[in-house]
């Protein structure tokens, strides 16, 4: 029971680790023109990394508490955590994420190009968002919080309320974990982009919705396929295909 709950103490130090790795780079966004006297920019910064921090905290510790009632994991991190060879865990979820990142890429780029002619002006004229912010926050940090996190609690919900606890959670649990959980992700997107300026108009709305959330819920089927990395791995490539291209 103790070598038990200090894998589970170690598993929650390794994600909260990677989760704040993404959270810290948020300093290299941009911040919006402050109003006379606001705190110094330095004070800003600070307090912008607060709300994430709390966030990866009661994320990963949902996961930690709940993933494994429900057969989801994060293979790569649990064998390090156990003591066991991460290099053999992360064998089997590296295609499946090389192979989603690209497809998900691809698609996503395509949407991009159909909808940039519908798309406000302001949306090409915003500033992008630094590369390393869209690897460690998006790629893993918001795997983290919505994966791990959100839709790892959503399965448990189904499965406690729904099946009482009783077997494996149904497909069908599954499936609205995942499509909840990919809205969420989908829609938390708009705050971003009014932080930017950028006028919600029902094109731009309807445009990051559906873009997130089709990727979203790739993650998500991954997630629960293979497991936590499979996800990271495929969000990362999706966003090297867009830095590609773009």
């Amino acid at each position: 029971m103790v070598k038990h709950k200090n894998v589970r103490l170690r598993l929650f130090g390794l994600l909260w680790l990677a989760g704040m790795a993404g959270v810290i780079s948020l300093v290299l966004l941009p911040l919006p023109l402050l109003p006379e006297g606001a705190p110094p920019a330095a004070v800003v910064r600070l307090l912008v990394l607060v709300q994430p921090t709390v966030l990866v905290s009661v994320a990963v510790l949902i996961g930690v508490l709940l993933a494994h009632r429900l057969g989801l994991m994060a293979p790569g991190a649990e064998a390090i955590a156990a003591g066991r060879s991460w290099r053999q865990a992360m064998v089997p979820q590296l295609l499946p994420g090389v192979v989603g990142g690209l497809i998900s890429g691809g698609l996503l780029a395509a949407i991009a190009l159909l909808s940039r002619p519908l798309l406000p002006p302001a949306f090409e004229a915003a500033e992008p968002t630094p590369l390393l912010v869209r690897f460690l926050y998006g790629g893993i940090t918001e795997e983290i919080l919505i994966r791990w996190g959100l839709m790892t609690l959503l399965l448990w919900l189904g499965w406690r309320f729904g099946q009482q606890r009783q077997g494996k959670p149904q497909a069908r649990w599954v499936v609205v974990a995942i499509a909840v959980s990919s809205l969420m992700f989908a829609m938390a997107h708009l705050p971003y982009a009014i932080a930017l300026g950028l006028p919600l108009t029902p094109t731009l709305v309807g445009f990051l919705l559906i873009q997130n959330s089709l990727f979203a819920g790739v993650a998500g089927y991954l997630f629960w396929r293979y497991g936590l990395e499979t996800a990271m791995i495929a969000h990362l490539m999706v966003h090297a295909v867009l830095a590609l291209i773009g």
